[in-house]
This record gives C-alpha cells, sequence and structure tokens, in this order.
C-alpha cells in the first residue's frame, strides 16, 4: 500500500475509532435499511471484494480494495452522525472554498517562478484533472451563493473569485472540467428554470447563452484559423531554395497553422543554421521526449516560413530557446484557449494522417476506451475480476500492437473499468443501488447534489476517478454531505 493511501486509511480509521466511542453503535444502525446512499457505498465495497475470488492477481486486487476503502469509512462516518446546521454548514463550504483560492495561489507561484512547469504539475500533490473536478464543484456552490446572498459586496467577491477559478482552469488545461460545467449548468438551468421567476430564469437564460455561444464562436475561430491555408501552402511549391538546394515537398499533408508542416523542407540548410544559433544537437531529444529536429520543423512551420537558412533567420534567440525546450510552435508560448484549441487540432491532424495515438491525451484516451471494451465483450457478464484488469487491458494492448503498449495504462474510463472488472451482473448491480438511493431520497431535488452528481457522472466518461485516492475522497465525501446536509432548494 502506497504512503499516500496508507495515511488516507488510517485517518479515517482514527475517525471511525472516535464515531464508536463517542456514539450508540445501535442507534446509529437503527435505521440502516433506510439509509440507502450507505447501503449502496457498502454494495461498491461489496462488489469489489467479491469479485476477488477466481482473480489471478491477487496483489494488486488487494491493493485495489485497500485503496477503496475510504468509500465506506467516509459515508459510514458522514451519514450515521449529526449533520451540521446552519453556520456550520456554511463554514464548511466556506473552508473548502478557501482550501482551494489557496492552492490555486500556490499553482500561480509555482507556475510564475518555476520554468518549464509542464501544466500537469502547476497543482502540486493531486492530478491538475481532480484538482479540475474541485474547482467545478468551487464553482456551482460559489454560483448558489451568489443567488442566495444579498450583499453587494459579496455577490462581486463570488463573481471575481470565479472568473479566477475559470482562468486557473485554462492555466492548467483542464479540457475535462470546461466540458463538465457546460453540460452541469445546462442540466442545472433546465431542470430547476421552474424554481426561478421569470425575470431571473430570463436574465441567467440570456447570459449561460452569451458565454455559451461566445464560448463556441471562440473554439470555431481557433479551429478555422488552425486551418486557414496560408499563402506558403497555397502557392505553387519552389523546387529549391534561395541558396539552390532543393526542397523536400512530402504528401502527408498535415496541417499545422494553416501550413503544411511538411512542405518546403531543407534538412541539410536547417542543420547547418541550428548549429551555429544553439549548443543543443539537431539529432538530440529534448525534455518534452521530442525530437529537436521535428521541434524546430513545427516551429518554423507555425511562423508560416521555409524550413531552410532563410527561415531560420527569422528565429530570435527567444524562440531558439523555446525550442531547446521542447516548444515546437510559437502559439504554445502563451496558456489561453488558443492553445487548447491548437494542441487538439494537431492531435487530430496526427490521427488523420498517421494514425498516431502516442503522446496524445485525447487520442490516448479512445485507444484505452477501445481496448477496455474489446476485453470486456470477452468477458460481458462477470467480468475479469478485481485484481485482474491492468493484467487484461496489458495483454490485448500488445496482442493488438499497440503503440500505448508500455505505458501501462488501463480504461481511462470508470464506467469501462467497471464493465471490464465486473461485468454486466456487477455493473447493474452497483447502478442499481446507487438510482435507488437517489430516488428514494429524493436527492436530486436539491440543487448542490444535482450539480455534484452531474460533475461525478460526467467525469466517470473519460477519466477513472474511483481509481485514484483523490477521486475517491472527492467523490465519497461530497455524495455524502450534499446528500443530505443542505435543505431542499
Amino acid at each position: 500500500m502506497t504512503t499516500s493511501v496508507f495515511m488516507t486509511n488510517l485517518v479515517w480509521v482514527l475517525l471511525l475509532a472516535n464515531w464508536i466511542v463517542e456514539w450508540n453503535w445501535r442507534e446509529k444502525f437503527a435505521n440502516f435499511r433506510h439509509n440507502y446512499l450507505l447501503q449502496a457505498f457498502l454494495v461498491l465495497l461489496a462488489v469489489h471484494l467479491i469479485w476477488l475470488v477466481g482473480t489471478e492477481n491477487m496483489a494488486y486486487g488487494l491493493y485495489d480494495l485497500q485503496k477503496k476503502l475510504p468509500l465506506f469509512f467516509i459515508p459510514l462516518v458522514i451519514l450515521t452522525t449529526p449533520p451540521p446546521q446552519g453556520k456550520e454548514s456554511m463554514a464548511i463550504g466556506f473552508s473548502y472554498v478557501c482550501t482551494l483560492l489557496v492552492v490555486t495561489v500556490i499553482g500561480l507561484v509555482r507556475f510564475l517562478t518555476i520554468e518549464d512547469l509542464p501544466y500537469r504539475e502547476i497543482v502540486p500533490y493531486i492530478s491538475h484533472i481532480r484538482f479540475g473536478l474541485n474547482l467545478c464543484l468551487a464553482l456551482v456552490l460559489l454560483a448558489w451563493a451568489t443567488l442566495k446572498c444579498d450583499r453587494p459586496w459579496l455577490k462581486v467577491a463570488n463573481t471575481l473569485l470565479s472568473v479566477w477559478f475559470l482562468v486557473f482552469l485554462l492555466l492548467i488545461h483542464s479540457y475535462t472540467s470546461f466540458i463538465i460545467l457546460l453540460v452541469t449548468s445546462a442540466v442545472l438551468l433546465w431542470t430547476y428554470r421552474n424554481r426561478m421567476g421569470k425575470k431571473l430564469r430570463t436574465a441567467i437564460f440570456a447570459i449561460w447563452g452569451s458565454l455559451v455561444l461566445s464560448a463556441l464562436g471562440l473554439c470555431g475561430y481557433y479551429c478555422y484559423d488552425y486551418y486557414h491555408l496560408r499563402p506558403l501552402s497555397t502557392n505553387d511549391l519552389a523546387a529549391t531554395t534561395p541558396n539552390g538546394n532543393r526542397y523536400k515537398h512530402y504528401e502527408d499533408k498535415i496541417i499545422e497553422n494553416g501550413n503544411y508542416i511538411h512542405h518546403y523542407v531543407c534538412e541539410e540548410e536547417m542543420r547547418q543554421e541550428w548549429s551555429k544559433r544553439s549548443t543543443v544537437p539537431f539529432d538530440s531529444t529534448t525534455s518534452t521526449g521530442w525530437p529537436v529536429s521535428t521541434t524546430l520543423l513545427r516551429y518554423l512551420n507555425g511562423m508560416g516560413v521555409t524550413k531552410d537558412s532563410l527561415g531560420m533567420t527569422q528565429l530570435s534567440n527567444k524562440d531558439i530557446n523555446a525550442i531547446e525546450k521542447g516548444i515546437a510552435n510559437p502559439v504554445y508560448l502563451k496558456a489561453g484557449p488558443r492553445k487548447m484549441i491548437y494542441v487538439l487540432c494537431y492531435e487530430y491532424e496526427n490521427y488523420r494522417c498517421y494514425h498516431s495515438v502516442s503522446n496524445f491525451s485525447m487520442l490516448q484516451r479512445i485507444e484505452l476506451w477501445r481496448n477496455g471494451l474489446g476485453v470486456w465483450l470477452r468477458h460481458p457478464l462477470l467480468g475479469v475480476g478485481t485484481g485482474d484488469v491492468p493484467d487484461a487491458c496489458q495483454a490485448r494492448l500488445e496482442a493488438n500492437h499497440s503503440a500505448l503498449a508500455e505505458s501501462h495504462m488501463h480504461t481511462h474510463s470508470q464506467y469501462i473499468n467497471f464493465l471490464l472488472a465486473f461485468g454486466l451482473v456487477g455493473f447493474v448491480a452497483i447502478a442499481y443501488f446507487f438510482v435507488r438511493a437517489i430516488v428514494a431520497t429524493r436527492s436530486c431535488r436539491r440543487i448542490l447534489f444535482t450539480a455534484l452528481l452531474c460533475i461525478v457522472l460526467i467525469s466517470f466518461v473519460s477519466e477513472d476517478t474511483l481509481e485514484t485516492l483523490a477521486g475517491i475522497t472527492f467523490t465519497a465525501l461530497f455524495l455524502s454531505l450534499l446528500s443530505t446536509r443542505y435543505p431542499h432548494q
């Protein structure tokens, strides 16, 4: 068991011990048969335990079970103790949002002070994706608090904090979070539209519609800008460089920044000029894992110049330094939505031209989903068992000679992971008890719970949320808190 898993379980074991000492356990379990959400979490853990039977990789199965223990401890403690009331509930929400604010400030300081810090490492000690889920929930809490409060200064403070959290999501490139926010806001607005006054409903829908259309328009513009061919790509192809050396014009038609990457390539002149400008060998590899030659080629292409000695003269010292660090496109020098869209477009171009998925997060997900579903279809009813998921995924990747065979990644989707591990039988059992809990307790009549449920369920599509400690804690803690801790809205 890793240190983080051990320490987290130790904390919850101590809380459980205190819970046993302080309260009469018979009173706690007197209404257990009506505590449907706690039963659902218990079934989830029980399925993991039952499906250990017959598993071949028992070591991983036991580790996975130990990692999932907070799914039992957290709901057990929270759902069987008196809920916080009034100011206590507000204090919990306030502390949570303030904690996230502190973490974002720490992340910003790291981003500004640590040179070449990857966006995945801006937030320390937690996956940027899991942290994005927390920011999504915080944004919902801030929006809810803004609508409820009647103090103008507090509304302004909540709005400014919300804007900062959105900016931070851009900084950490959290595509998943923006999709979650879009879908969650749409679900909430449509589900609870009748609770709003006509004027408020009209205003909120107008603001939401304007923001969505603006975001879609911006994404559309950047996609158009990426693919709109520049003059260098529309003119007749020259045969030789100004120095008389021959160009190579490859016909793969891969596009970036409106130019064909492999047109107007004279590697001889690029190599010669690069050696004059940099001490980094032309045939070496950058810190990002890409060859310097490929990085230089893409950077020149992104600038819209030929890949020869003439194009090399257009590079400033800042550009040379960026290429040495593995930055392959001038657009990547600045964080923001344009960079995020360009990265996705380049991933798609590589898949379109080469069917390549290596080093591309979105395409890797698709490959892993396809691989995981393929394994599940061979064990549709009972799955492969709690401990055999990584081995089954790895075996199929190797059998299909996938580029991800050396990555040791699993499914990258919680739904597929459950299907693969427990089959339809286990998956339906888990889904039934959680749906029953939500319906029986009418939890979805609470706005905050509905929002959290959307965040969690949407994250399950592209993330194996319950396979990491941060995701497990986030899901178990807030589902337990928000299911009964806030009054009917």
